[in-house]
């Protein structure tokens, strides 16, 4: 009798498994270290930048001073390491110099200026903080004349503060003389008294004396076509704001960060453990003021009603009748 069905097909996987090991030979990794001594920022720089090369990176890779960088290039075959970046930092200037193994070429950039992961997160936390506090504006849908007062809050570099301005938002029809714009404004109209026409206030500018009468704002396009200038005149307050220190929940939670206290890793560990423990006891302490609450209240309960039971067993009073 003649096999019926198609041949079966042996599906090996030994080529799969080589290729993938094939592609982990070829995938580059590399070593983030630090040389010399380098301060507390260096040290924290290097950290996140063993995280941006992650997961092909050694995260915690122990150095020490008797390490020296042939060290790192003799074991660097058996880990697969294909490239070696190191940070150094002297009294002018700090750099990352990029190695490829093992044979070059080695590339020198100095470091001008940096941010710190964690610094990232704090700008980042204090913009969310700041952009929640205030309405949001959706900008197809937003109408220029509703918008009567602009807070500006401005990040300086430099001294790493907050600098907060509160301006009036002004806004007038552009493109007119200065005395047909003065004519346009019926809360305030203008003096023609000493005016033999009309025409002459409108060519005199609208008897303009000041120079902040004649300044002029800034010209911004509107939907209907016109054009409207936008003047911001300050109102107050002002404020230079410097952050000190991030914490969770409503004034009673972990510290996120502090600027003048820095903590390890272990340290927050066993801070975090604290604060644990300090809720759990809260907690607790609720718990057994709750249940003491509750008991007080039904003992009161239970000895209101044992005299009520006590008012009614009582016999009624008998009275004697006194004849006059």
């Amino acid at each position: 009798m003649p096999r019926q069905g198609r041949r079966r097909k042996k599906t090996r996987t030994g080529k799969e498994a080589d290729v993938g090991e094939r592609e982990k030979k070829l995938t580059p990794r590399c070593f983030v270290i630090k040389r010399g001594d380098v301060g507390d920022r260096i040290k924290d720089l290097v950290q996140d930048f063993r995280m941006v090369m992650m997961p092909n990176s050694a995260k915690a890779l122990k150095e020490s001073k008797i390490n020296r960088i042939e060290d790192f290039i003799a074991v660097a075959s058996h880990f697969n390491v294909s490239h070696l970046i190191i940070f150094t930092a002297t009294k002018a200037a700090t750099y990352m110099k990029l190695a490829r193994l093992p044979q070059g070429p080695t590339l020198t950039f100095r470091v001008d200026s940096f941010t710190l992961a964690r610094e990232v997160k704090e700008r980042k936390l204090i913009a969310e903080m700041l952009r929640g506090a205030f309405p949001a504006i959706d900008v197809p849908t937003f109408n220029q004349a509703e918008c009567r007062r602009a807070a500006l809050f401005h990040y300086d570099r430099e001294s790493d503060c907050i600098l907060f301005r509160h301006f009036v938002v002004s806004r007038k029809q552009a493109g007119l003389e200065r005395g047909v714009s003065k004519l346009t404004k019926f809360n305030r109209l203008p003096n023609l008294s000493r005016k033999g026409d009309i025409a002459d206030y409108v060519l005199g500018g609208g008897g303009a004396a000041s120079e902040s009468e004649m300044e002029e704002g800034e010209e911004v396009p509107t939907t209907s076509g016109n054009r409207v200038a936008v003047r911001l005149a300050e109102a107050g307050p002002r404020m230079k704001l410097l952050l000190v220190k991030a914490e969770e929940g409503v004034c009673t939670g972990g510290v996120m960060y502090h600027r003048f206290l820095t903590k390890t890793p272990s340290q927050q560990q066993v801070l975090q453990e604290r604060a644990r423990q300090r809720q759990k006891l809260k907690e607790r302490n609720a718990r057994l003021e709750a249940k003491a609450k509750a008991a007080k209240s039904k003992a009161k309960k239970r000895k209101r009603d044992s005299k009520e039971d006590d008012d009614d067993d009582e016999p009624p009073a008998q009275y004697d009748d006194f004849d006059d």
